[in-house]
């Protein structure tokens, strides 16, 4: 039966209203965990259904009074690993406890598990949504509440339950909830166990997202995500995310010293097609200094061959001298130290990426790098 979009929005405005009077009041309950089963069990189920199951699951923690370390949840799960049958773990927890909180009203009905309910309701509101660059926003209101629930999913040991976590988290991508969910995914980063398919995928979207709204995160959890996804040319919804995103990342303290040189090599194949943000000039010049420093011989090649290709070098219509005297002097002493990277240069100089002028200047740092090695060659006999 098929229904107007009017009569499926009041239906599912009259169906909102239900399940916060149960959620609030504690009864008829029983009946929440066959709705959830029912709503999960719709194929064709619309996203609109997100905001109202985000709101569900912020007002089971509400109601339940949730703090991280002493809430009913973990006490239910805690008592019903030594459980089978779930009406007597129910009744362990103590007398009369209601089904979210501490009360006096009914004793709650056998297999009804609240924690599951939270998962079941965020697979209902988020399993089918896509978020991507050609998604339109869904609007949640964000209350501190939420907090919780992230707390709750993002620690779950079950990957599509803290996908869905993470699809709530950046539904909204014009308003994310305060603090880092990063963070939160850092205790399933530290497994050793592959992220399954679709939380890989959502990973990846909430890196993009995080630029996106300038949102600020722990450098190295961030870049310990980075190494746990690898993520690769065709994973991108927005190539040119990954351009401002990737030197941002490489040029951070715990970039620079943990992140994986995948990302380096990827930011290498991105700008065969697209070029540096013209923003990059002064920290390209900053991480040469700092990789010559580190003697980290493999990441100063790769950024001197992007740097001499990088086309916002000239301010107000005339050459950065500075810039280019900077990248010059570097990479000679690298040709000097590492011979074998002369033809790549050489190459590079002669292949028309780097600008004219570049290609020039490329072009006689190369003629000097190869007639100081000559000089060093030991005579033959």
């Amino acid at each position: 039966m098929a229904y107007s979009s009017d009569s499926l929005d009041n239906i599912l405005s009259h169906l909102s209203a239900r399940v916060m009077n149960v959620i609030v009041d504690g009864c008829d309950a029983r009946h929440l965990r066959f709705l959830m089963e029912f709503l999960a069990a719709w194929e064709k189920r619309p996203t609109c259904l997100a905001p109202i199951a985000y709101k569900w699951c912020s007002t089971i923690s509400g109601v339940a009074g949730l703090e991280p370390r002493n809430d009913l949840l973990f006490q239910i799960q805690r008592r019903m690993m030594g459980h089978r049958n779930y009406s007597s773990a129910f009744s362990s927890t103590g007398p009369g406890l209601d089904l979210f909180r501490m009360g006096e009203r009914s004793q709650p009905p056998t297999g009804f598990h609240p924690g599951l309910l939270l998962f079941r309701i965020l697979q209902v509101g988020f399993r089918l949504v896509t978020p991507g660059r050609d998604q339109p926003a869904l609007r949640l209101n964000h209350t501190p509440h939420h907090d919780l629930v992230f707390k709750r999913t993002l620690s779950s040991d079950d990957d599509e339950v803290i996908a869905d976590g993470v699809c709530a988290w950046i539904a909204d991508r014009d308003r994310m909830p305060a603090g880092s969910c990063v963070h939160h995914l850092a205790t399933r980063v530290a497994r050793d166990t592959p992220f399954s398919p679709r939380l890989r995928w959502m990973s990846m979207r909430l890196i993009e997202r995080m630029w996106d709204n300038k949102l600020g995160v722990s450098e190295l959890e961030t870049v310990q995500l980075l190494n746990r996804l690898e993520v690769c040319m065709d994973d991108m919804d927005d190539k040119y995310k990954w351009i401002e995103l990737l030197p941002d990342a490489i040029c951070s303290q715990a970039g620079l010293k943990s992140l994986s040189i995948h990302y380096w090599h990827l930011l290498e194949q991105l700008l065969l097609t697209w070029s540096f943000p013209t923003t990059l000039l002064t920290r390209a010049v900053g991480l040469v200094g700092s990789l010559e420093e580190a003697e980290d011989r493999e990441k100063l090649e790769i950024w001197m061959v992007l740097a001499w290709q990088f086309k916002g070098y000239r301010l107000g219509g005339t050459v950065n001298s500075e810039y280019l005297e900077h990248l010059k002097q570097a990479t000679l002493k690298h040709l000097l130290r590492q011979p074998s990277a002369l033809p790549r240069f050489e190459g590079l100089a002669e292949s028309g990426k780097p600008p004219l002028d570049l290609c020039v200047a490329l072009r006689r740092v190369c003629a000097r790098a190869r007639a100081e090695q000559s000089s060093l060659e030991p005579l033959l006999l």
